[in-house]
């Protein structure tokens, strides 16, 4: 009878955990751009865990690595498009793989190391594991920065203000650590009298953090200066309603109609002057142009800015002759002088596979601040974005307004490298050519949004405050990742020993 007994209990859990192991990456695919769910991030993570715990390591880590491979694969398919099928097949996959296998590298660590730590402490192992190992992968990429993980920017916005002292990867924890204790009261069978001290601390941690967070967001932390300054995004729609492709213009060396290009940027720039916009930025590649005509360029831009009397912050893309050529963010002064000649930093693409990186140089890892009448005025171009310890260098300076013009490929569907604005204590405003071109305060709240999809209208406009705050991250930097990198390490000293 006990053998009958057994026999039926391994059933039921081997039906269970495939129940977790469907319901986990079913929902984990929700978690990538193309399908997001924001809260697909708190939820995937607790039946992924509850899966692998189930397993053996080595059989759990195989059919792990499987559902990331699969999830990711789905998810992101036709993501990338680069004209050459086979290529792009190539790539999708290739990517999806390294990507999955990336995302499931925490979930590893806590199969292998759970088991062997004890208490409580157990449920840190998967946030720690998480945010040490999604930040190392975002140092220098290989998946855009931290675009990958900024996806966990999600939650209340009092929650957000986490990153002013953490950067994203507070959050990442926060978010992780929900799943994990999540999952661990599930394992208890949720039995009030072995979780209510645990949970009592958890749930004392999790508050204070909104407390934080709803202080910062407080009136009485506002300063009595609240003036502001009227920017105009500006996006140049398609005449032929067709996306761009910017692989091909890149390889092609595809020229812009100049002097119909320029016509309709003097005449949305003259708009906006009207509109009362002190500030005009344009969108990543505004025009294209060949060297030989890149003075001509820059000439025309001095005259329309002195003549419409406002501050210009123009994108353009430059083809060299012989080798690589340019991506350039000019800001202009509103007397027709060139304040800043910016060459994007953080390139798209991988060289010699595709993308940017084949065909344009790199610029200097310098973020250049230009004092003006509405503040400090900081030029990124973006995917610039994407990478904190670059950017710190703008909260360092004490910027007060980021401009970064972008051309989103694939297709942006958020307000990308919001979080930019909170850790760092400036307003950022980020005009975007097949995306979401939008401005948002120091605090993160957005203050206007466009969908490049949802108007023909190529001005938005903004009253941006002309003073930022000062934030902690740009001083301690990434002092909280590099602690969980630590931690990371110590729960594998833990886990050697319990093992010993």
């Amino acid at each position: 009878m006990e053998i009958v007994n057994k026999k039926k209990s391994g059933k039921k859990n081997n039906y269970l955990s495939l129940v977790w192991f469907f319901l986990g990456f079913g929902l984990f695919m929700f978690t990538r751009s193309t399908l997001f769910v924001p809260i697909s991030i708190v939820l995937a993570p607790i039946f992924i865990l509850l899966f692998m715990r189930s397993q053996k390591p080595g059989k759990g880590i195989m059919f792990t690595l499987l559902g990331f491979c699969l999830s990711i694969i789905i998810a992101l398919w036709g993501l990338f498009d680069f004209g050459d099928d086979t290529f792009t097949l190539i790539f999708n996959i290739i990517r999806s793989v390294l990507l999955a296998i990336a995302l499931a590298l925490p979930y590893i660590a806590d199969r292998l190391m759970y088991n062997r730590v004890k208490g409580f402490l157990t449920t840190l192992v998967f946030p720690v594991s998480a945010t040490a190992l999604y930040f190392l992968n975002s140092l220098e990429g290989p998946f855009d920065g931290d675009g990958v993980f900024s996806l966990y920017f999600i939650g209340d916005l009092s929650l957000k203000q986490l990153v002013s002292v953490t950067g994203l990867w507070g959050l990442i924890f926060i978010l992780s650590w929900i799943s994990s204790v999540i999952s661990w009261g599930w394992e208890n069978e949720f039995q009030w009298n072995k979780i209510k001290k645990e949970i009592a601390i958890f749930s004392s941690i999790i508050t204070i953090v909104f407390v934080f967070g709803g202080v910062k967001l407080s009136p009485f932390m506002y300063s009595d200066d609240l003036k502001t300054v009227r920017i105009a995004a500006v996006v140049l729609n398609s005449t032929d309603k067709k996306i761009l492709n910017l692989e091909n213009i890149l390889k092609n060396k595809t020229s812009s109609p100049f002097d119909v290009t320029m016509l309709r940027i003097e005449n949305l720039t003259k708009q906006a002057a009207l509109g009362g916009a002190k500030i005009v930025s344009f969108q990543e590649y505004a025009i294209f142009v060949e060297e030989k005509n890149k003075e001509k360029l820059v000439e025309a831009f001095q005259e329309i800015a002195k003549e419409h009397s406002i501050h210009l912050s123009i994108s353009y893309g430059v083809f060299a002759e012989k080798g690589e050529g340019e991506n350039r963010h000019t800001f202009i002064n509103d007397q027709g002088e060139i304040e800043v000649n910016y060459l994007k930093r953080y390139l798209f693409g991988l060289d010699p596979f595709g993308g940017e990186a084949v065909y344009v140089k790199k610029g200097p890892e310098i973020i250049p601040v230009v004092n003006t009448p509405y503040g400090n005025i900081g030029i990124s171009i973006c995917r610039d974005m994407s990478f904190p310890p670059y950017i710190r260098q703008a909260g360092k300076k004490h910027v007060d307004i980021m401009l970064s013009p972008a051309f989103d490929f694939p297709r942006g569907k958020g307000h990308r490298y919001l979080m930019r604005a909170i850790e760092n204590g400036f307003s950022f405003v980020r005009p975007t050519y097949n995306g979401v071109t939008f401005a948002v305060d120091y605090h993160g709240r957005i203050l206007a949004s466009k969908d490049y999809f949802a108007t023909s209208n190529e001005i938005m406009y903004a009253d941006v405050p002309m003073k930022g705050k000062k934030t902690i991250y740009p001083i301690i930097g990434d002092v909280f990742a590099w602690l969980c990198v630590l931690g990371s390490g110590a729960f594998v000293v833990l886990s050697i020993k319990g093992r010993a």
